[in-house]
């Protein structure tokens, strides 16, 4: 599972799984992001994280609860974190989220991650991913789209999206923004999307039928 991200600049990363002794380093890459950084991660204001919390998101098994950390060699620091977590109720519906250091961001890592998860999902028997997104996080819905992602519903700012593992297909190759097409059109057209998705497909959230204690701090 462990492998590498080359980046269109030709950086290179180090993916991995995490594991219980990178408690200390995920603190650190927390510190490290922006208020809005952390606002757009947890969908609320967010200065720290709990003792409690660094346990859970570090101690994973890795089956129900998986989390991979990229990690820029130079420094040693974890510059991403992408996970997805039944929460307590298990079942084959998880919640996915991201973070990307600031400094890291737009560079195709959070693709990446976004692309191991979904395999590893598919490994595990994990059917359906969702995830929670604030509306004006044009990138994380950029590539949400891209990753096959539909919108299900949509309630103070926050939309609600969902992935059938089965049928989705990611692109592979190197961890890059996108090949063709400015970024800028690139988020106007997914906001067609979205909008197209909400109308047309009201259809409601996989957990809102099937995983009522939805995992909040994945």
């Amino acid at each position: 599972m462990p492998g590498q991200i080359t980046l269109a600049d030709g950086a290179r990363l180090r993916v991995r799984p995490i594991d219980p002794a990178d408690r200390d380093p995920l603190a650190d890459a927390f510190a490290r992001l922006s208020e809005q950084s952390r606002r757009r991660r947890f969908l609320a204001p967010k200065p720290r994280l709990t003792t409690r919390e660094l346990e859970y998101l570090t101690d994973v098994d890795h089956v129900t609860h998986e989390a991979l950390v990229a990690i820029d060699e130079t420094t040693g620091h974890i510059v991403g974190v992408g996970r997805y977590a039944t929460g307590h109720v298990g079942g084959p519906v998880a919640d996915m989220a991201l973070a990307v250091a600031d400094a890291w961001q737009r560079r195709g890592i959070g693709h990446a991650l976004a692309v191991r998860l979904v395999e590893r999902a598919r490994a595990n028997a994990i059917t359906t991913l969702t995830g929670s997104t604030l509306s004006d996080n044009l990138g994380a819905r950029t590539l949400l789209d891209r990753l096959g992602f539909r919108m299900c519903s949509a309630s103070g700012g926050v939309l609600e999206l969902e992935l059938d593992v089965a049928r989705a297909t990611p692109p592979r190759g190197h961890a890059t923004a996108a090949r063709a097409g400015s970024r800028a059109a690139r988020r106007a057209s997914a906001g067609r999307a979205w909008r197209r998705r909400a109308s047309d497909d009201p259809r409601p959230c996989a957990w809102s039928r099937t995983a009522p204690e939805r995992s909040r701090d994945s």
